[in-house]
């Protein structure tokens, strides 16, 4: 099923995404995000986070994966990964991400789904963010049937 959102101000953007994180609050999944740049990825997961009762998320560019406990349940786990760095798909076994995916009470976001395949194909949801012109993007979400 896809669901579109044309021309999405910032504060559009992040209403979205933290209804959307409301709505996954008693459910597994994993979400892959694209887009470019700066397109928005890391501000959306910030607010899914926040639904989620996470306050502090910052991208893990760097470290690639973090794990942060959701407050509004004592048994989930959100995985936040940002895959930007990484270029081949033998990179992420060190990350143990086969794992975490097989795991239960998770939820998944994926920074860069787009750079591996096979990953993409776990998706629950795949969230495409695209510039729109002047402070506005245009959000597609696909959910997918597996």
């Amino acid at each position: 099923m896809l669901k579109k959102y044309p021309g999405l101000t910032l504060r559009e953007l992040t209403l979205l995404a933290f209804r959307l994180g409301a709505s996954f609050k008693d459910k597994d999944a994993v979400i892959g995000l694209s887009g470019s740049l700066g397109a928005g990825k890391t501000t959306f997961i910030k607010s899914f986070a926040r639904a989620l009762g996470i306050k502090h998320i910052k991208s893990p560019t760097f470290t690639v994966l973090q794990e942060h406990k959701a407050r509004t349940s004592k048994k989930k786990n959100l995985y936040h990964l940002d895959l930007y760095r990484l270029n081949k798909s033998s990179e992420l076994n060190p990350l143990g991400v086969s794992e975490i995916i097989k795991m239960p009470a998770r939820i998944i976001l994926i920074e860069w789904v787009d750079k591996f395949p096979a990953l993409k194909k776990s998706c629950d949801l795949l969230i495409a963010i695209k510039f729109a012109g002047h402070n506005k993007r245009d959000v597609i979400l696909n959910f997918t049937q597996k």
